[in-house]
């Protein structure tokens, strides 16, 4: 398997470690801290020594504390790091991430860059209609306490697989092993190195050994979709087989179903036909409206329920819960009015030549129109072969019909060909027939 190495110029370069830098740096809470202020008044010097450090390999986390967080409604202890070793630990997994993300199949989300629950979302709508056959059935897992059950030697040869510069892998057994057992839960590190451990032992396997059609994975939950449960418990079996070489748990709740119950996964329940928001969302998010009563985190809560319900099929829910009746952009009717009161025309500019002899659907048109050819030209808006493209001219009779079509109820658009007509002395001219 080919490896790839001198990454750490990647992450040195002064452009990810600026990045890296303003990236922690953000919001005022954390630029009026105390170590923010020291940060934001050495940031060159700053910059300059975590590049020396983890050009050299010395950088490590130098301390971090424990602060308990709810989730989901489970109580975790996450670490947190000083904001200095932040700024590291950023600009090394935002080229470290870059490499792994190549390794995953095309249905593993969940802390990649543009590939969050609601892309995970369309592709399991899109298969289940494309396939309704093929997709009968749903196999549903989750792996038991995940990042506090990774086995840190198997972390670390995933790592292996991918990387063979000594420098950075000594910098990223820092960061896997910065707990006694398992990953850090505050480390930007352990999203990218679970995602790649499961990616190593299950996602790849599935697809490439055993041919497994329908499987999505969102960090540790894992759905799998197939025609009958003959196949579905095989495909169990090899799931706990797998989880289980690398000393992990499958949850005692997995269940095999046919997809009509519904596949609660991603904050969704998603059905053949529609899909529904989790009722716990719903219960949670009616309970927020009705007890805050500042209009601005009223506002932020209605606007992140709404990211929610325009992936589902949830319009009365969303105007029950919060009184809005949110309109589609298509419904208002409404397109842009520039300021100079010209018409602007979609599709690629095309000379008339191009058009002779073709079959074209004339839309709209324009005058008074300045170009490099000279002033008052006139703009033709145009379908060719369903695609939408426009020409300019300065004939005086293209013109001259234009202007009269238009003054023809429901004149445009219309159809016709544009053929060329010599006169004088072996001038062309175009005209629509």
């Amino acid at each position: 398997m080919h490896r790839d190495g001198n990454i750490i110029q990647e992450i040195i370069d002064y452009h990810n470690m600026l990045l890296s830098f303003d990236s922690v740096l953000r919001g005022s809470e954390r630029k009026q801290s105390q170590q923010g202020i020291y940060l934001l008044a050495h940031k060159e010097d700053i910059i300059t020594e975590l590049s020396s450090e983890i050009e050299n390999g010395s950088f490590k986390i130098s301390s971090f504390y424990e602060k308990e967080i709810v989730e989901g409604g489970k109580a975790r202890k996450i670490q947190i790091l000083p904001l200095r070793d932040r700024i590291a630990a950023h600009a090394i997994m935002s080229v470290v991430d870059k490499h792994i993300r190549r390794r995953f199949i095309r249905t593993t989300n969940a802390s990649i860059k543009g590939r969050g629950m609601h892309d995970l979302l369309k592709y399991i709508c899109r298969d289940i209609q494309q396939d309704p056959i093929g997709t009968r059935y749903c196999y549903k897992f989750d792996i038991s306490k995940f990042y506090e059950s990774v086995n840190q030697e198997y972390a670390m040869y995933c790592l292996k697989r991918v990387f063979k510069d000594p420098t950075l892998l000594k910098i990223l057994d820092g960061f896997v092993r910065l707990m006694p057992h398992g990953l850090s839960l505050g480390l930007r590190s352990s999203q990218g190195v679970g995602n790649l451990l499961l990616s190593t032992y299950l996602d790849h396997y599935l697809k490439d050994e055993c041919g497994v059609r329908y499987f999505y994975r969102y960090c540790d939950d894992g759905v799998v979709l197939a025609p009958d449960k003959h196949q579905l418990w095989a495909i169990r079996d090899i799931v706990h087989e797998r989880i289980s070489s690398i000393e992990l748990k499958v949850k005692g709740n997995e269940r095999i179903f046919p997809i009509e119950e519904g596949i609660d996964f991603l904050g969704y329940v998603i059905y053949p036909t529609h899909v529904k928001i989790r009722k716990r969302i719903k219960k949670r998010m009616a309970q927020h409206m009705h007890d805050i009563l500042s209009r601005k985190r009223r506002s932020e809560l209605i606007a992140s329920f709404y990211g929610m319900t325009k992936h589902a099929d949830c319009n009365n829910l969303f105007q029950k819960i919060t009184g809005i009746d949110m309109k589609s952009f298509k419904d208002l009717n409404v397109s842009y009015k520039p300021e100079d009161g010209k018409k602007r025309f979609a599709g690629a500019v095309i000379s008339v030549r191009e058009l002779v002899n073709l079959p074209i659907v004339v839309k709209d048109f324009e005058t008074g129109i300045k170009t490099d050819q000279g002033e008052d030209r006139c703009i033709i808006s145009i379908e060719v072969n369903g695609e939408p493209k426009k020409f300019f001219t300065n004939s005086e009779e293209m013109k001259n019909i234009l202007a009269q079509i238009a003054q023809v109820p429901d004149g445009f658009p219309f159809e016709t060909t544009i053929k060329t007509e010599t006169f004088g002395k072996g001038r062309t001219k175009y005209i629509f027939t």
